[in-house]
């Protein structure tokens, strides 16, 4: 089955009807390798013209002046029959309908590969691993600096365990730039050079945060991950604050706002999915959430004025996951954010609107595990509305409390057939299985 990536950017102002039908129709029968341009002109008229393949999405947009619509559409050149994608949304549906229950709750974890493997760092696929990954068929696995040795090593890693993967794995890691680097600090930057932490670059515009970003993919991608756990959509607005500091963009909420979507689109160029984080924003604590709870003592109407621009602008821009950290925003909820149904469905899913996949930060974090057994953390982040668990604590120990709690009445299984079809649906759509 060919893999289609296709993306509906909805920027500032409402499109005609007309010209979204047409941009459809563009979509249908336009050709391959090239990119069909539809333009509203000062009359209305709707004129359409041929360029060369750019950018690898589809987007909507106001002309710059802001009073004229414009809609493009760009066409991978390996989609061979694009109506497969029409008929993709039934597919995952009889998929899902063949699904056990195990396989679907395997597909919410979000794994390192010590959560499959308990006797050793995995640094190649050995029989013990295989094993595990046929057991727990999970989502997506996270590797970190232990599993990466030499380019040639991490290569056939990566490529041994999507090879040994049923359905395509989510292969993450992450690669911010700066201080936290899992690959290129220990491989190198195979476009050369470095690449130091956002919050220097913050004077240098976003056509930076553009290229950085896009370097960072383009390394990714080369070895055969998929995804990047980055941008740091937090803002550094307490100087007191030692674990988001220059990792994140700017100190400025609105400088953030407008960096962060040209990180977004820089790692779409460079060949990988991206993740915003860490909602609703953990610039301002003063605690870290690694080694304990931390606290948002920000109202709503604060947070929504404040940290929720740069992540509004990411969600604009395409990203394809947020991660929700642990903060405990006092004015909402009074446990982890990533627990609380209020700040996950409430706020992210329906107030932001945000429509791709929702994940946890990593359940092995001292602020969820001095408090919660693994199965009980991976319980309440399911009800929360999280699609995946990254990190639990005991794999087994979370994906049976989900299943009894599916058994029990506790999650409806239709709560998790939601996450997984946003997780096969993104599969599908963003990643090619070679």
């Amino acid at each position: 089955m060919n893999n289609i990536r296709i993306r509906l950017r909805l920027f500032t102002g409402k499109i005609p009807v007309l010209t979204v039908i047409i941009c459809v129709i563009v979509l249908l029968f336009g050709k391959y390798r090239q990119m069909e341009y539809v333009r509203a002109n000062e009359t209305g008229v709707i004129e359409i013209e041929n360029t060369e393949i750019l950018p690898k999405q589809i987007f909507c947009r106001r002309n710059t002046n802001g009073s004229f619509p414009v809609c493009g559409v760009v066409l991978h050149d390996w989609i061979k029959d694009i109506r497969q994608n029409l008929a993709w949304a039934g597919m995952t549906e009889r998929y899902i309908a063949h699904m056990g229950l195990h396989e679907k709750v395997c597909q919410m974890m979000f794994v390192n590969p010590e959560n499959l493997v308990l006797s050793h760092d995995v640094t190649k696929l050995d029989k013990e691993f295989k094993s595990a990954l046929k057991k727990y068929p999970v989502g997506g696995i996270m590797l970190k600096s232990k599993n990466i040795q030499t380019k040639k090593q991490l290569k056939k890693l990566l490529k041994k365990m999507q090879d040994n993967s049923d359905i395509t794995l989510f292969l993450a890691v992450d690669e911010e730039g700066g201080t936290v680097s899992r690959v290129m600090q220990k491989l190198g930057n195979i476009d050369g050079g470095d690449i130091g932490s956002m919050y220097d670059y913050r004077n240098l515009g976003g056509d930076i945060a553009y290229e950085n970003a896009r370097q960072i993919g383009d390394n990714l991608s080369y070895y055969g991950f998929n995804l990047d756990f980055a941008p740091v959509a937090d803002v550094w607005s307490n100087p007191g604050n030692t674990v988001i500091g220059k990792r994140a963009y700017s100190n400025i909420y609105s400088e953030a706002a407008e960096l962060i979507p040209y990180a977004v689109r820089g790692f779409h160029a460079g060949g990988v999915l991206c993740t915003l984080k860490h909602f609703p924003g953990h610039g301002n604590t003063k605690e870290d959430s690694h080694y304990g709870n931390a606290y948002v003592y920000e109202t709503k109407d604060d947070l929504e004025n404040n940290e929720f621009q740069s992540f509004r602008a990411g969600i604009d821009a395409g990203a394809d996951f947020v991660m929700v950290g642990h903060m405990i925003v006092t004015d909402i909820s009074n446990i982890p954010s990533d627990l609380s149904k209020e700040i996950v469905t409430d706020i992210l899913r329906t107030e932001l609107g945000f429509s791709g996949v929702i994940i946890t930060d990593s359940l092995q974090m001292e602020s969820i595990t001095d408090t919660y057994s693994a199965g009980d953390a991976a319980i309440y982040a399911v009800a929360a509305g999280n699609d995946m668990i990254l990190e639990p604590e005991n794999l087994e120990q979370a994906v049976e409390g989900i299943k009894q709690a599916v058994k029990d009445q506790i999650i409806a299984e239709a709560r998790i057939n939601e996450s997984v079809r946003r997780i096969l649906v993104m599969k599908h759509t963003a990643i090619e299985k070679e």
